[in-house]
């Protein structure tokens, strides 16, 4: 199930990165509209007025379209060429359709369900008809988009303008991103959560969660190897090169047909050709998909071993009957579609699921309304408080082996009592991270102002302001303040030994999007006068880096470098972008972003995409790494297994001192250096230092001292030396230096020595 990723409108002085496994590339766009600015903004929204003007006659064409051609078919038709995806054994997948999304085809089931059954139409859809819905239905979802442009536009207030950038940041995300991680992920966590609480669901409806789950999987599978099996027939038929070889196979492949191949060309045109021939065949094979996506209880009882009428409560629960949702504000369709909670369709004999994977795109909203009619709902409150907590503990010892890991570690400021959900040491470095589960609402979702601030407040803004309170004692200790070292030492952290501080805040519900638009959120308000906002991700992401990055350091390195990149942009993308981004850079991105203030990053993830999709579709498919050079990597070894005292320090800004583009540079600059030192005729100490001094003052000079065997006795002086020298020359407050012995060339160092400004602790908080 691949993650559906956002869009947005390009804005100028906007930069896009291209997704590439090896090499990234900056495209600034320009619209070209130079001095016409305003001509152009006047423009767009002329255009956009104008088609909110024929909203009300979209909506009754497609309504009317739904009263005279059965919306079963329609709807499933829709779906099947709106989400269905053909993957190679690269694990690219490549969709059916274009321009259809599932958020459009939950708009389609969501207006169908509006009309009773009586008025449902009775004629089987065509290709015209779908070909119609086609043209429809993503015509709505712009013009709804336009609207909200157009109320945008007439704000003048700065902190409105900002508010209202969030709602629609937040309507973007909940409109086209559906899915809040990879598949496999999906349902392992959704298993996790919900299982320990079956008992308490059982005694209250009947039913556990864990039936939910496994009933959810059963029709997802179901409907799933019967689309591929229809996909099947379908290319045996289309690949076949006469009109009579593909009626035969037709017959052949299609089970329950009437008649026979040479009566059905009998009654075929004479001289009909071979394309007439296959999108007849075609229509005619589209009418199965309502049938293919129908389930009865009694399919899928048998599939799961489960009491027929246990299945048929689930089913019922997931599903909405025709004209429940008559009377429904079309607005509410779009931001908050009852068909979220409950994507079936209840039919007579059978329910129907376009899109059984919307089970488990909306799973958390699914599982609450359950608690609630339950009335478990404080049970399933504390139950996702307490796995956030385990499982952000259990994911960070996995991918950081050696660290000491704290949880709900409690301290005292002065008379006032807080708490840390984690803390995490690894060497020198100390991750605090904050797990927050509070719920996203369908008002939220929706956008309703004062909703979406307190969400924002509870799982973005808390939780950071939380976690600096921490960082700052932590840097104060360092400095020798009395109180803040009585904190840490309560909390058995060695201060004077922390260099770097990471921060992060864990959620169970997806608000990533909006944790990296620091620049409204200070224009609405919202953060703090000199806060430095924590980069804010869903617990299933901080699996899938945990499992891409799987080595201490460069994990470590990646979020200590995340938090820096939020900051320096205004980012489009979610965090598997993110991921895909430091892939590809390191989060090297150098002067190559001095000119541009906006990024949008979405399509980034392309490679972690097909890793899964394979994963999800029984393909291997090669994990995609970090691209680091060979002479990087065999220092971030070296440093990893030996662990000198300050190994993360030094593997952190090893990493950020050049791009992968660079890095073969640096190689290829020791080999000249190496060169020159093995001259016969050089001399002692002559041309045996080279440095690299990266161009943001924050990171860390990186050295090499390049020697021969028989000054390895002179070694610590001349590094020590070397290291003074740096940190008086360059601004960089920190410099770590590795000895090379030019005549051990095979080993990524000899010695290495990091050297630091007193006092300096390289955090997340302004300076």
């Amino acid at each position: 199930m691949p993650r559906s990723r956002g869009r947005r409108n390009k804005a100028k002085n906007t930069a896009r990165l291209a997704s590439n496994p090896n090499k990234i590339v900056f495209e600034k766009l320009d619209f070209g509209f130079g001095d016409q600015r305003e001509e152009f903004k006047s423009a767009i929204l002329k255009s956009a007025r104008e088609d909110v003007e024929r909203y009300p006659e979209l909506v009754d064409e497609l309504t009317n379209l739904m009263k005279n051609r059965m919306p079963d078919g329609i709807v499933s038709t829709v779906a099947f060429y709106g989400t269905r995806a053909a993957i190679n054994n690269k694990g690219e997948s490549r969709s059916l359709t274009k321009n259809i999304q599932q958020h459009h085809i939950e708009l389609l089931q969501g207006i169908a369900l509006t009309l009773p059954a009586d008025e449902w139409g009775k004629i089987p859809s065509t290709a015209e008809t779908i070909q119609t819905v086609f043209d429809i239905i993503p015509k709505l979802s712009d013009t709804f988009f336009k609207r909200r442009l157009i109320a945008k536009a007439d704000e003048i207030d700065k902190v409105q303008r900002a508010i209202m950038s969030l709602q629609e940041k937040i309507r973007l995300h909940t409109q086209a991103v559906r899915n809040w991680g990879y598949f496999s992920e999906v349902k392992k966590i959704c298993r996790e959560v919900y299982a320990p609480l079956d008992d308490k669901l059982v005694a209250a409806v009947g039913y556990s969660f864990t039936d939910i789950l496994d009933i959810a999987e059963a029709v997802h599978t179901a409907i799933d190897e019967r689309c591929n099996t229809w996909m099947d027939a379908m290319k045996k038929v289309i690949s076949s090169r006469k009109s009579r070889t593909a009626v035969e196979t037709y017959f052949r492949e299609m089970p329950n047909l009437k008649g026979t191949p040479d009566e059905l060309l009998a009654l075929l045109p004479k001289g009909i050709e071979r394309e007439a021939v296959m999108a007849l065949l075609m229509s005619h094979a589209d009418l199965r998909h309502a049938d293919n996506m129908s389930v009865t209880a009694a399919d899928v009882a048998a599939m799961t071993g489960k009491d027929k009428e246990r299945v048929d409560r689930v089913l019922r629960m997931f599903s909405i009957e025709p004209g429940e949702l008559a009377g429904q504000n079309f607005e509410h369709l779009f931001l908050a579609n009852p068909v979220w909670a409950r994507p079936g369709i209840a039919l007579d004999e059978a329910y129907l699921f376009g899109m059984p994977q919307a089970i488990f795109s909306h799973i958390n909203e699914i599982m609450w309304n359950v608690a609630t009619t339950a009335k478990i709902e404080e049970d399933l409150s504390d139950r996702r408080a307490a796995y956030l907590e385990d499982k952000a503990e259990a994911v960070l010892q996995s991918v950081l082996p050696t660290a000491q890991i704290t949880k709900n570690a409690k301290w005292m400021a002065g008379k006032q009592q807080f708490e840390t959900d984690i803390i995490a040491v690894v060497d020198k470095t100390v991750i605090l991270a904050e797990a927050k589960s509070h719920r996203l609402t369908p008002q939220g979702l929706r956008g309703a102002p004062d909703r979406l601030k307190r969400h924002l407040t509870e799982m973005v803004i808390a939780p950071s302001i939380q976690s600096e309170r921490l960082a700052v004692y932590i840097t104060a200790a360092r400095e020798g303040d009395a109180d803040s070292l009585k904190i840490t030492e309560s909390l058995g952290l060695d201060a004077e030994n922390v260099d770097q501080i990471i921060r992060i805040s864990l959620t169970l519900d997806d608000l990533s999007v909006l944790s990296s638009s620091e620049e409204e959120l200070e224009n609405a308000g919202l953060i703090p006068e000199g806060h430095m906002l924590a980069p804010s991700l869903h617990v299933a992401d901080l699996c899938c880096i945990a499992e891409i990055i799987d080595e201490e350091i460069p994990f470590l390195h990646y979020f200590s470098e995340r938090f820096h990149f939020q900051k320096h942009f205004d980012i489009f993308g979610d965090e598997i972008d993110f991921l895909g981004i430091y892939l590809a850079t390191g989060f090297n991105l150098g002067e190559k972003r001095g000119d541009f203030r906006r990024l949008m990053v979405t399509g980034m993830s392309d490679v972690i995409d097909r890793y899964y999709n394979g994963l999800d579709a029984g393909i291997a498919v090669k994990k995609p790494k970090a691209s680091i050079h060979r002479s990087y990597k065999e220092i971030i070894d070296k440093l990893a297994n030996t662990k000198p005292a300050g190994w993360t320090t030094m593997g952190i800004f090893v990493l950020s001192s050049a791009s992968p583009e660079e890095q073969p540079k640096v190689e290829r600059g020791l080999n000249r250096l190496r060169h020159s030192v093995m001259r016969k005729r050089a001399k002692r100490g002559h041309e045996c230092f080279m440095e690299i001094v990266p161009p943001l003052n924050r990171k860390a000079t990186v050295g090499f001292y390049v020697h021969r065997a028989a000054d390895r006795a002179l070694r610590r002086k001349h590094m020590e030396h070397f290291a003074s020298e740096a940190l008086d020359r360059d601004e960089a407050t920190s410099c770590v230096l590795f000895a090379k012995n030019a005549e051990n060339w095979a080993s990524p160092y000899e010695a290495v020595l990091l050297a630091q400004k007193r006092g300096e602790v390289q955090t997340d908080l302004r300076s």
